[in-house]
């Protein structure tokens, strides 16, 4: 099947650096760069928590200095 566009330089590069690679070790870049991603996916999900609970208590901190005033 012939390649629909031309591969950029990078991509070449990429793909020779490669070429001499085993099954085994391209499953194991696969595998790193997979951890890694979930790893900093994982941070990211905590950050957002840490946020989220941030904004909701001073929701709720809001709330209540408006009604104890009124009481």
């Amino acid at each position: 099947m012939a390649n629909l566009r031309e591969k950029s330089k990078k991509q070449q590069k990429f793909e020779a650096e490669r070429a001499d690679c085993t099954e085994r070790e391209i499953q194991m870049e696969i595998l790193y760069s997979n951890w890694l991603i979930q790893a900093a996916t994982e941070k990211t999900r905590a950050n957002t928590s840490t946020i989220v609970w941030i904004i909701v208590i001073g929701i709720i901190l809001s709330i209540m200095a408006a009604i104890l005033p009124t009481i």
